[in-house]
């Protein structure tokens, strides 16, 4: 397939396939079937007309408004049929077009969107995407995309039990867990898809970036609420899954010659 006409079809299909996410990521969460019953406004059920489920377009015409009840319809409907598309084309482009490494980091990027979704609306991570994930990453390992089976199964391995050892410390310490177990797979399965060296690096760039934004919040809040303060790690997690499977070898190999490891 030409590469061209590749791109062209992410910038034309992935929009589509992220309103359809967005089915999934409102309806999974409540026990709702996504293939059955029409899509409609959580507002007033109003059902959605044609002109209204075109991605993107829909958003701006109606100005981010259910064009029956005129409350408002998330902005994230719009992030999400956005960042999907700009996803695929930077994974088709570092994968150099149409193939199995493409396809490998397509099914790992929209597992992660739905997680990350998710994650932000309940502050759960549902175990049939995650081992969904850990599955995938083994079977592309298996296929010879990605990390050796061998590196895939030591990252899954790492993945879980890192996470897992700081949370029981921190409950140690504190009474109380710092992570769920919904993060423990999650790192599993950015680990099979990224092995040891990946996972690490997932793992203190999701760090990293949950807190830098948890800094943030809490010096936007009065002190005395500060305990209260719950963040959602699974979309620094995924944040960090991405930057190991875009460029964690690079990451990788840039901090063993300038720590003269290699």
């Amino acid at each position: 397939m030409d590469t061209t006409l590749f791109y062209l079809a992410i910038i034309v299909l992935a929009p589509m396939i992220a309103s359809f996410l967005s089915v999934v990521i409102h309806r999974v969460p409540r026990g709702e079937g996504i293939v059955m019953g029409r899509s409609h406004c959580p507002a007033c059920d109003h059902v959605l007309g044609p002109f209204e489920l075109i991605p993107i377009l829909g958003w701006l015409i109606f100005g981010g408004k259910c064009r029956h009840c005129k409350n408002p319809v998330p902005f994230r409907y719009l992030l999400l049929e956005l960042l999907l598309p700009a996803l695929l084309l930077l994974a088709a482009w570092l994968a150099g077009g149409p193939n199995l490494l493409f396809a490998r980091n397509a099914i790992f990027i929209v597992l992660l969107v739905i997680l990350s979704f998710i994650d932000l609306d309940t502050m759960e991570l549902p175990h049939r995407f995650t081992l969904a994930g850990v599955a995938s990453g083994l079977v592309f390992s298996l296929l010879g995309v990605g990390p050796p089976w061998q590196s895939a199964l030591v990252g899954l391995g790492a993945g879980y039990l890192i996470p897992l050892l700081l949370s029981l410390s921190y409950k140690a310490f504190r009474g109380t867990a710092g992570m769920g177990g919904g993060d423990f797979v999650l790192l599993a399965m950015i680990g099979a898809h990224t092995g040891l060296p990946g996972v690490l690096v997932a793992f203190l760039a999701g760090v990293f970036s949950g807190s830098i934004v948890g800094l943030i919040m809490m010096s936007r809040m009065r002190r005395g609420k500060m305990g209260q303060l719950a963040i959602p790690f699974g979309p620094y997690l995924a944040l960090g899954g991405l930057v190991a499977v875009f460029w964690g070898p690079v990451i990788v190999d840039t901090y063993l010659r300038i720590s003269g490891l290699r």
